[in-house]
């Protein structure tokens, strides 16, 4: 005989199996948070390219593949390629500047001590700069004296440190990446499902909500990265033309990470002043007017502006949540921090409209 369940006894079970599910729900966070932030990068950077890998996969490329792996597998690799050339390219400025630092010293060290460059004869507190370079950089035994400052303890704890981050960022990277394949690989699926979980859970407004979400979070995206990469451009051209060898790369850094306060004019003025040191003075004064434009301008304007189209929020809060996302969450709370405060506004005026009916 079956029985009837009421009710209530249907509502006190699926109350409990709520609890049940969000009590695993937030043990395997705790499990897997060590990993959390590479997973969001996937998450978000998935989210971002989603609309161009359908377009991608609905023709026939000889890259995409027919099959749905390998379509996503040689989407991550495409993307890998994208992500890795500037990080290369980066590493190989590094070793040219090792190598550049080393000839300069093999070439102006005379009797063990190292001259200082030219251009320190045109600052304004020259006498001060000399003395210091002669005192502390000059000969070996300035450079052994700085370090012996240093207790053997503190060089330890630094070198640990910084082998940690760097550990760190590589396991992100590398859990970025595997996150960013299985999103596309199952995108499919979870575009199917998720609008039926949603509605189900949180009801068509709050659907809306969400998919006003997804949309805040390509746009914000898009405009990060579309006006950072224009940015990176026209801060690198009067760099290169000035004679700085990772013109380029320091650039693409700044017009990218822009957002950050003062993280621009600070990566930007000490190349200028260099160049100007070393005499070209026309391109120094070109990538000031150039810093001020693309700061002043693209950065505080025209950026807050491509992204409020999207994020149909005031310029001046979308700023704010780029920021205040990025403090709270590091990077990818830069396009997460948008979002989220997009859908809390409209949350917002939904509870407003519903106390105050028209």
């Amino acid at each position: 005989m079956i029985k009837r369940i009421s009710m209530q006894d249907n509502t006190s079970s699926i109350k409990n199996y709520f609890i049940f599910a969000l009590l695993f729900i937030i043990m395997s966070f705790f499990i897997v948070q060590s990993f959390i932030f590479g997973i969001l990068w996937g998450a978000v950077t998935a989210l971002s390219v989603w609309p161009i890998y359908e377009k991608i996969s609905g023709k026939n490329i000889f890259f995409v593949g027919k099959r749905t792996n390998n379509r996503a597998l040689s989407f991550a690799i495409l993307f890998c390629l994208l992500f890795l050339i500037p990080l290369l390219y980066g590493i190989y400025e590094l070793g040219e500047l090792y190598k550049t630092s080393s000839h300069y010293i093999a070439t102006n060290t005379e009797h063990g001590v190292l001259n200082y460059p030219s251009w320190f004869e045109s600052l304004p507190m020259k006498e001060k700069v000399i003395d210091f370079w002669n005192t502390n950089i000059a000969t070996s035994t300035g450079l052994i004296e700085a370090i012996d400052r240093l207790s053997s303890g503190k060089l330890v704890l630094l070198f640990s440190s910084l082998w940690s981050q760097v550990l760190d960022r590589v396991v992100t990277t590398v859990v970025m990446i595997v996150s960013f394949y299985f999103m596309l690989k199952n995108g499919d699926i979870i575009k199917k499902n998720y609008k039926n979980v949603f509605s189900y859970w949180l009801s068509a407004r709050g659907l809306s909500h969400i998919e006003n979400g997804i949309s805040s979070l390509r746009g914000t995206i898009n405009g990060v990265v579309l006006i950072g990469v224009l940015e990176g451009i026209l801060l690198s051209v009067p760099l290169i033309a000035g004679g700085l060898n990772s013109g380029f790369l320091i650039g693409l850094a700044a017009g990218l990470l822009g957002v950050i306060p003062l993280l621009m004019p600070f990566l930007i003025i000490p190349c200028l002043i260099y160049i100007y040191m070393m005499g070209n003075t026309l391109w120094a004064a070109i990538g000031a007017v150039d810093l001020v434009i693309v700061w002043f301008v693209f950065e505080n304007i025209i950026k807050p502006q491509m992204i409020s189209k999207k994020v149909k929020i005031n310029s001046v809060i979308i700023l704010i949540s780029m920021i205040g996302g990025m403090q709270l969450m590091g990077p990818v709370g830069l396009f997460l921090g948008p979002s989220i405060v997009s859908m809390a506004i409209g949350m917002v005026r939904d509870f407003l409209a519903s106390a105050n009916p028209v």
